[in-house]
């Protein structure tokens, strides 16, 4: 039994060592497929959790209470539902990424060590698992809003999945084209299904879009905001390879691109949240995030591209407590 289960072992391992491959692809070691959950949950797309949990929590806030039918445990579900569709999308399109880039990672510093780039992981395995995971997240979303407008939800993030990494190219700049642009679009759009979770009966998905725009534009902002700040810890191989990203618009002066993406941010968050006349919403978010933006933008330093990677945390912390502010919201409206 003893010989057995060493020539057993050799497989198992490999086996092991794939799985977590495949894990580490899609980033679910780490906390980047979070930010898809924020917006939504609020849908994300996170960039996304926060996105996906500020929508689809504060929605049900509006509902929930004052002889309601609506059940806290039901916003939950939906909000547990649209978190799991935008976290399993979002690792397909990890996936999809580090494929279009493996010649490109496999020269950065950062990335050669990722499994497609590396070989860890071959072609064929890595687009099984990204088909599964986004099966995965169609069947979610066709059970949370009872098959209606399922693919309105899924069609804008598909497209901007497979179009994001090509935006990366050095023939997208003559056009002033720049992948943080889908990137931004992707992680916010989850607010639409977040909100849709809780009225799919009630509104039709223009309508949805609609009463999502504000949070749609901050979180499309803050997206490119954060997004930049942490590519610039790759500026010096970026510039080598002709590697296309926002920070090259203006040069040397990101600081200054940065600050001016913080604009339609600080204008976007009170249109949000005027309409739930709430002094908790106003305090906890508008408050803590005006104090939170301020701190990252005095300590990014552009004369030390690393100083991005801190401001990459301090957002994704930011987006976390977002969500709690958001569920308690949920329950002081429930039980006012």
């Amino acid at each position: 039994m003893a010989s057995v289960a060493k020539a057993r072992s050799p497989k198992s391992t490999q086996s092991n060592s794939l799985v977590y491959d495949l894990l580490v692809l899609s980033r679910f070691t780490k906390y980047n497929p979070l930010f898809t959950i924020f917006a939504g949950g609020m849908f994300l797309f996170v960039a996304s959790f926060p996105t996906t949990a500020f929508s689809c929590l504060l929605a049900g806030s509006t509902l929930v209470g004052n002889g309601s039918d609506v059940t806290l445990t039901w916003v939950f579900r939906q909000t547990a539902l649209c978190l799991s569709a935008c976290y399993s999308f979002c690792g397909a399109g990890m996936v999809w990424n580090d494929w279009i880039d493996r010649d490109i990672d496999a020269n950065v510093a950062r990335t050669k060590d990722r499994p497609l780039a590396s070989g860890r992981v071959t072609t064929t395995q890595a687009m099984l698992w990204m088909v599964f995971q986004m099966a995965v997240s169609w069947w979610l979303l066709h059970f949370m809003l009872d098959g209606k407008d399922v693919n309105n939800h899924m069609l804008p993030v598909v497209i901007g999945s497979f179009l994001y990494p090509f935006g990366k190219r050095p023939i997208c700049s003559k056009f002033y084209f720049y992948p943080q642009y889908i990137l931004g679009f992707t992680i916010a759009w989850p607010a639409v299904p977040g909100r849709t979770a809780i009225f799919h009966g009630q509104e039709t998905f223009a309508e949805s879009v609609q009463a999502c725009m504000p949070l749609l534009n901050m979180v499309f902002f803050w997206t490119i905001f954060l997004n930049t700040a942490y590519s610039y810890q790759d500026v010096v191989d970026d510039r080598k390879m002709g590697v296309n990203s926002f920070y090259n618009v203006l040069g040397k002066h990101v600081h200054l691109l940065l600050c001016l993406l913080l604009v339609p941010v600080a204008v976007c968050v009170p249109m949000y949240l005027n309409q739930f006349h709430s002094t908790w919403l106003w305090v906890s978010w508008a408050g803590v995030w005006a104090l939170s933006l301020l701190r990252q933008i005095t300590r990014f330093d552009e004369k030390n591209p690393a100083s991005g990677g801190s401001l990459h945390v301090d957002n994704f912390l930011l987006g976390a407590w977002t969500v709690v502010a958001c569920t308690i919201e949920l329950l002081m409206r429930y039980y006012s």
